[in-house]
């Protein structure tokens, strides 16, 4: 028995204000460092219907300011539940489509959707959300992202949407369509290819990954707040550490902590986590020097989240001129004596390979924020170690896949070398500190996945009796309907695609666990190699995984 009501539309309004103007030029990140930006946001919903983007004209209080400008947002109280049948589920796809009016799907007088006829396709690599492609004939996809399980203590939603405003207002990223409680639906990049594992790797990708990760840290001006509440990563593990310690019954047993954490004892693990954050600051000369660096992250740059929207040319037999604003190597190098690598073409690309630098699109930005860039760069150096498209084991660490000198320095050299308005002062310097701030802020980012694994995976909840259960859901447009379950994995018919997805990780069937504890025996071989733990302090030596820790 169903019963049919009218889902309210409502315009989320995310407003930028500033009294500064905009960051337009850098040079060795010294205009982000300094604090320039000092932008507020303010969120508030409203049932008018807006322009998407929209600036307030010049007036005697703004001229030669930045304008005050908002991004209105559709949303819809209403919840979605990827676990329906796959008849039920597109229904109330199509329902929220409707109601959220997403332009070319809603009134079109020349195609009326029909729910039967969506195409669902369900999205491999994806460890936080159930993603979904949604397809109709002669329409235009979207990305549909339902949030995950145990996500409340993980992700701050309102926050995410703040910085999706901000980067809309920068055209970056993909296009944000509509919001409902549990999710969103968002451009989905037709004819868009994802990296793999090999694709970082390349020499050539990897300096187009550095000059990208670069044009993000200095191109979006952090908030004032996000400066002063200082770096998100360890804003993030304080409170998720708090989150676990209340579990006393988890926390408490020694079983759970060697299984996941490699330590068996809560408190010796909290001091030696306390001992390692005072020796970070103290590498960085200072908390208030670490706020100074901090600049705007992505903080998950793994493979998965990079695309190529159209094929990259090949430039490698193309003798084209260098830059105009050219860098001096100045004939210095960090590179091995016999390594054979040329600097300048590293720090120098010609002008038409850089043009394709805009082809490499980021995505995802659920955990961006506040961080040192050594922070974001340790975490994309860190994801080299992971093939997510391994049908058995998408959780490994392969500690032999972190990459070696050369390769760090090839992408160091370029990420520096970037933006740098044709300064003609050697780099040597600066890539050597932030050559050895990687390997200082690394032993944090496997921190972070070790403690977000524990979270995510549901562990510190409460075990439920699994038993054939019936519920009454209700959808969007008040469908309502009686859904008996039983355990088991989702249904094969969730996606109908024929052409499936690579295998490889899925939010429904990832070890979690598995993952933290890879990651933790990175954490704590990285501690002892860093010279801030000894062996005889850990209990599980002969579990550690061991990386290069050697300072240029």
């Amino acid at each position: 028995m169903t019963r049919q009501r009218s889902s309210q539309r409502l315009i989320r309004t995310i407003s930028i204000g500033s009294d500064v103007t905009n960051v337009t030029d850098d040079d060795d990140l010294k205009a982000v460092n300094e604090g320039v930006a000092d932008l507020e946001l303010d969120i508030s919903e409203t049932t008018n219907k807006g322009q998407r983007i929209t600036s307030a004209p010049d007036t005697a209080d703004n001229l030669g300011s930045v304008p005050s400008e908002y991004i209105e947002i559709p949303f819809v109280k209403e919840t979605l539940d990827a676990s329906l049948p796959l008849d039920y589920l597109k229904q109330d796809i199509l329902n929220l489509i409707q109601s959220l009016k997403i332009s070319k799907w809603y009134n079109n007088k020349k195609i009326q959707p029909l729910a039967q006829d969506i195409n669902l396709t369900k999205m491999s690599g994806a460890m936080t959300n159930t993603i979904f492609k949604v397809e109709y004939p002669n329409l235009p996809s979207l990305l549909l992202r339902i949030y995950g399980p145990n996500i409340d203590n993980i992700i701050d939603r309102e926050y995410e949407l703040q910085i999706l405003a901000r980067l809309s207002l920068r055209n970056i990223g993909p296009s944000l369509f509509g919001c409902f409680i549990n999710g969103r639906f968002e451009q989905f990049l037709e004819n868009s290819k994802t990296l793999t594992k090999d694709d970082i790797r390349n020499w050539k990708s990897s300096q187009r990954i550095a000059r990208r990760m670069k044009e993000l840290h200095v191109g979006v001006p952090l908030l004032s707040s996000e400066r002063k509440n200082g770096s998100a990563c360890w804003r993030k593990i304080d409170q998720w550490l708090h989150t676990i310690e209340n579990v006393q019954q988890w926390v408490g047993d020694p079983q759970n902590l060697d299984k996941s954490l490699l330590c068996e004892d809560w408190s010796k693990f909290k001091d030696i986590i306390q001992r390692y954050h005072k020796w970070l600051i103290v590498q960085e000369h200072g908390i208030d020097q670490v706020n100074k660096n901090l600049v705007f992250c992505h903080n998950d740059a793994q493979y998965g989240n990079l695309l190529f929207t159209a094929p990259v040319m090949d430039t490698s037999n193309l003798h084209t001129a260098p830059s105009s604003t050219s860098l001096s190597s100045h004939s210095s190098s960090l590179f091995p004596s016999d390594s054979n690598v040329i600097v300048d073409d590293i720090i120098n690309p010609p002008k038409q390979e850089q043009s394709q630098d805009s082809k490499l699109v980021v995505i995802d930005f659920e955990y961006a924020g506040a961080n040192p860039a050594a922070y974001d760069l340790a975490n994309h150096l860190s994801e080299w170690m992971y093939d997510y498209n391994n049908a058995k084991a998408p959780h490994d660490c392969h500690a032999d896949r972190y990459p070696d000198k050369e390769q760090v320095l090839n992408f160091l050299y370029s990420y520096v070398s970037h933006l740098r308005g044709g300064a003609k002062e050697p780099i040597d310097e600066e890539v050597q500190r932030l050559y050895n701030s990687i390997l200082q802020w690394r032993p944090t980012v496997q921190l972070f996945w070790s403690l977000w694994a524990i979270l995510q995976s549901g562990e510190l909840e409460e075990e439920e009796t699994h038993t054939v259960t019936a519920k009454e859901e209700t959808g969007p447009n008040g469908n309502k309907y009686i859904i008996k379950t039983e355990p088991g994995p989702i249904e094969e018919d969730l996606v109908d695609n024929e052409d499936q997805p690579e295998a490889g990780v899925s939010i429904d069937t990832f070890d979690y666990m598995a993952y933290g504890r890879e990651k933790i025996a990175v954490f704590w071989g990285d501690l002892i190699g860093l010279g801030i733990i000894t062996k005889q302090e850990c209990e599980n030596f002969s579990s550690f995984k061991f990386l290069d820790t050697s300072y240029l």
